[in-house]
């Protein structure tokens, strides 16, 4: 992928209407942001010289973000491609293939950690008693108390012979020492529609864990909203937002921004909450765009294109864009989006069209 920088006008972030003022009176316009978008270099050689080299990860989609006591920082995966990467920049059709896995990045020394052995490489996680061929997890999102890594869990199962015939049936929470990464429990949740962890915001003023959910109707994707107290993820107990109030119902949230893709992401920058997200009012769409909020529990308005994704076209779409706060500064918000094709051939014969994408958005006044 080459390097593209798109300048774009950020217009309206407030979503407040003007209001008049006398002439005397009136201020001067607001001077709008820029927005401008280049591919981050660094993050790109870092994670394809090791997907290239190592004999480990090749590729994978979710990639979400977590700081680790130590400095570090634990990259979340879902569906991971394991094994060697061929003279022609492709996977062997016999590449193992495992639901989800965590690659630490220590300064730049990645190190992938999954379950089974390195010779014999198997998901981090399993559903107990389960065959992994008809239900598994995907990760979400995660966050660090103490010394144990929580990741969201989200539990799926096989309804058909094809490539997309799966179905949502439940949340978890999967714990891990964030020194070895060794699996340590499995928490279940209670029993929703909501797929639970598609962002987790900390918030250090109220001292609570929101994780933001996904009510997916195919067609049309729901924000939803719960929290817990910190520190409790797997302990405390759950409420959920439901019409501008909090309930112990984990099935009674309400819906607070339509048009989410299954993960995105939410920070606080630049002095108001924003979340970041694919575009899923239209179908495959390109678009990474932003909505803000002066309030946690929204509303997010003034919804902003960040960026148009290059590789979507012909078979390969794109998909799960998502802000890394934690890899980012004041003016710059690292994004990542993840790459995949509707051909299955398509993601052995070229490796990058199932890797994860990063990209740096830049805000100037």
């Amino acid at each position: 992928m080459t390097n593209r920088t798109l300048p774009l006008t950020l217009a309206a972030l407030t979503g407040l209407a003007a209001v008049a003022l006398p002439a005397a009176v009136q201020a001067a316009p607001r001077c709008e942001p820029r927005i401008s978008a280049s591919v981050n270099e660094e993050l790109t050689e870092r994670f394809g010289t090791y997907g290239d080299t190592a004999g480990r990860w090749t590729g994978a989609d979710s990639a979400y973000s977590v700081d680790l006591p130590d400095g570090s920082t634990a990259w979340l995966y879902s569906d991971t491609f394991m094994g060697e990467v061929d003279e022609d920049h492709g996977r062997p059709l016999d590449s193992p293939f495992l639901h989800n896995s965590i690659i630490v990045d220590d300064d730049g020394e990645l190190t992938t950690h999954t379950g089974g052995t390195e010779a014999a490489p198997e998901s981090l996680v399993h559903v107990a008693g389960a065959d992994e061929t008809q239900r598994w997890y995907w990760f979400g999102d995660g966050t660090v108390e103490g010394d144990r890594l929580h990741v969201m869990l989200l539990e799926f199962e096989k309804t058909g012979s094809g490539v997309f015939d799966f179905a949502f049936t439940g949340n978890a929470v999967a714990t891990f020492d964030t020194g070895d990464m060794s699996l340590t429990g499995v928490t279940e949740l209670p029993e929703s529609d909501v797929n639970w962890g598609s962002a987790i915001y900390e918030d250090p003023e109220d001292g609570h864990t929101y994780v933001f959910g996904v009510e997916d109707l195919q067609a049309q994707k729901y924000a939803h909203l719960a929290r817990v107290p910190s520190g409790s993820l797997t302990t405390g107990d759950w409420e959920y937002f439901a019409d501008g109030a909090w309930t112990e119902d984990p099935t009674g949230s309400s819906r607070i921004l339509e048009g989410v893709s299954n993960e995105f992401s939410v920070s606080r920058h630049q002095g108001r909450f924003t979340l970041v997200t694919g575009d899923a009012t239209e179908a495959l769409s390109a678009k990474i765009v932003m909505y803000r909020s002066d309030d946690l529990t929204g509303p997010y308005t003034g919804k902003t294109v960040l960026y148009e994704t290059p590789e979507t076209g012909g078979n390969v779409f794109t998909y799960n864009a998502k802000a890394h706060p934690n890899l980012s500064d004041g003016n710059r918000l690292l994004i990542t989006y993840n790459v995949n094709s509707f051909e299955g051939d398509d993601l052995y014969e070229e490796v990058d069209n199932y890797r994860p994408r990063y990209i740096d958005v830049r805000f100037r006044g």
